[in-house]
This record gives C-alpha cells, structure tokens and sequence, in this order.
C-alpha cells in the first residue's frame, strides 16, 4: 500500500470535516446537549472519506462492489465509502 503524503491529501474533505466539526461544537453548546457534536463528527467523517478529487490531468475508474461503473475526473466527486472504491489514479499527460 502507497504511503500517503501531504500533497496527496484532500483539502476539500479535510475542509468539510472541520466545518461539520465547527458547526456541531457550536450548535451543542447553544442548546447545552451532546448530541450536534457527536452527529458533526459523524457527518464530518463521512465527508471526509466521500469527497474525492482528482487533479486535472488524470481519471479514474469507480468500482461498485466491484464492478466498473464508469470513469471519474477531472474535479469534485462524491463516492459512498463503503460500496464504491476508486482504481488507481491515471495520469493522462503526454510524455515525450
């Protein structure tokens, strides 16, 4: 398995999680219950593994339970995590 780096992380996700998070600590201490934090966190992660993207020079295949559902990218997409995986990235550039 590829070891993850920085560059290869998702600003987009990472951006959803945080404000899921924000809004669920807000909401739990305006009404002094548990509950918004934890369903922020909840709905933080699901977002977090949901939301791909891919750059602007590659495509990628998306597989449900393991069968070709067709290609993604570029850009902003939505998976649901459990059901859906992505082969690897395919970089389209042209190399001389």
């Amino acid at each position: 398995m590829p070891k993850t780096t920085f560059q290869d992380t998702n600003g987009v996700a990472v951006a959803s999680f945080l404000l899921c998070l924000a809004v669920g600590i807000i909401a739990g201490i305006a009404i002094q219950r548990p509950w918004p934090i934890i369903a922020g966190v909840l709905v933080g992660v699901y977002l977090l593994y949901a939301i791909k993207v891919v750059r602007q020079w590659e495509r990628v295949a998306l597989l449900r339970l393991g069968h070709y559902v067709g290609l993604r990218g570029p850009g902003l997409f939505f998976i649901v995590p459990v059901f859906e995986t992505l082969s690897p990235f395919v970089d389209q550039r042209v190399r001389v």
